[in-house]
């Protein structure tokens, strides 16, 4: 009986997705901005479990780090679950990969991957393009060597401290004479 409970207490949400999912994808082709908005502001907590089946469904991928997320962060994670029925089935497919990807990724390589596009947002997308365009002209070899280089670079970049350099007294003619006094 207590198997039954737990079994049901898993399946009950999947099974109401289930159900309640192609109704709701149906009838929200074309979802109203103020209504999306609305919806997240319903969720004042945005602890997981008071988010609802379908944004728990979408960014399921996410939910292990959820807790850990700005209450910023989870909006916007919200607004795009909200806007997900919207989405073609290439779109939903794609953002479930990227999430899940992204998931996967070490804190490491996720705060490397947040300098990397702020940086690249100083940058004027033709000067991008064309960058990307030489790159993609080059050979397997000088790409190799490139990435190579790439890693030495930042394996010898490590943060070091200023070298420690000797300082003249502040008092450079009193300074052998230790006779002054302070009153």
């Amino acid at each position: 009986m207590r198997t039954a409970r737990i079994t049901f207490r898993v399946a009950s949400p999947l099974i109401s997705l289930v159900l309640i999912y192609p109704a709701y994808a149906q009838n929200s082709t074309a979802v109203n901005p103020a209504e999306a908005k609305t919806e997240i502001k319903k969720a004042t907590n945005l602890d997981w479990q008071y988010l609802s089946p379908l944004q728990q469904a979408v960014l399921t991928s996410l939910e292990s780090d959820w807790s850990s997320f700005t209450n910023a962060s989870k909006t916007k994670w919200l607004k795009v679950a909200n806007r997900y029925p919207t989405m073609s089935s290439a779109e939903q497919e794609r953002l479930q990969s990227r999430m899940a990807a992204w998931a996967k990724l070490p804190q490491k390589d996720r705060r490397l991957a947040r300098d990397n596009y702020l940086s690249s947002l100083q940058f004027p997308p033709e000067q991008k393009a064309a960058a990307w365009q030489a790159y993609q002209q080059l050979s397997e070899e000088e790409k190799q060597k490139l990435a190579q280089q790439e890693q030495s670079r930042k394996k010898t970049g490590a943060v070091t401290s200023p070298a420690i350099q000797t300082r003249q007294p502040l008092n450079s003619s009193n300074a052998s004479s230790s006779s002054a006094t302070i009153k």
